[in-house]
């Protein structure tokens, strides 16, 4: 009696079994990195869509001639906010990172410990604003009147406003970072 060779797969049975390990991870992978973009996506699209939501409202609240302007901590980042009378708000803690608030009258506003990072302040009305704690790093101050304003511990690194033409009441701002530089010492 002849004996037959063994078959393909007895030949190269753990070579197969290493493949097909091999692809289930790397599948897995691939599924899981798919996931977490999908995710990352969602959370964006949801960020999007509640700053948008708290844009609307703002406006509402503003068009309605409404006395009191509670904003205090809604999230606002990239809103377009611009030209608003928002003058007494209190838009303390409030997310407004990016934010276009060009021309807009923000005096009286509380800002205290509000994030303004990189929003467009150019022309904007902040006098008598407290803006205590608040973050203003990389924020355009262009032409904006800072008259007034209570800028204690307010961050303001990378801040740009047009050469030769400081924002009104920069000096408290200077101030401000000259005590925040004390106190890193």
């Amino acid at each position: 009696m002849e004996t037959t060779p063994p078959g393909f797969f007895s030949r190269h049975r753990d070579e197969l079994i290493l493949q097909a390990i091999g692809s289930l991870v790397l599948g897995m992978i691939v599924s899981l990195a798919l996931y977490v973009v999908d995710q990352m996506r969602e959370d964006a699209r949801n960020a999007r869509d509640e700053s948008l939501g708290n844009s609307l409202f703002v406006r509402q609240a503003v068009m309605a001639d409404r006395d009191i302007l509670p904003f205090s901590a809604l999230y606002l980042a990239d809103a377009q906010l611009s030209g608003l009378d928002l003058s007494g708000a209190d838009l303390s803690d409030a997310v407004l990172a990016g934010a276009e608030l060009k021309e807009t009258d923000l005096s009286g506003a509380d800002l205290s410990e509000a994030d303004l990072s990189g929003a467009d302040l150019s022309g904007a009305v902040l006098t008598g604003a407290a803006l205590a704690e608040a973050n203003l790093s990389d924020a355009d101050l262009s032409g904006a009147d800072l008259s007034g304003a209570d800028l204690t511990q307010a961050i303001a690194d990378g801040a740009t406003y047009d050469a030769g033409d400081p924002p009104l009441g920069a000096d408290a701002l200077l101030t401000s970072l000259a005590v925040g530089d004390e106190d890193d010492d």
